[in-house]
């Protein structure tokens, strides 16, 4: 299974502008079934958005990359 992004556009509390936020990673075997997943479990306001393949954290206090704490989750997949 793959894992994938979704999106939620809503007003924002502090300024009233709709903005865009990050939604819940879903767990799905495609970008259909995620959506449909979102769609049948009280997320129907989430858009998904794509594939998450990796994750890389930022070194502390940073917004520089750090490489090494890399989570590769096309490598999880396939154990």
């Amino acid at each position: 299974m793959d894992l994938y992004y979704t999106e939620i556009k809503a007003l924002s509390p502090h300024t009233g502008e709709l903005k865009t936020y990050i939604g819940p990673k879903i767990q799905a075997i495609s970008f259909e079934d995620a959506q449909n997943y979102c769609e049948n479990n009280g997320l129907g306001y989430c858009k998904v958005i794509g594939i998450c393949v990796a994750e890389i954290p930022c070194k502390n206090g940073t917004y520089e990359p750090d490489w090494s704490k890399k989570i590769d989750f096309e490598q999880i997949k396939l154990n």
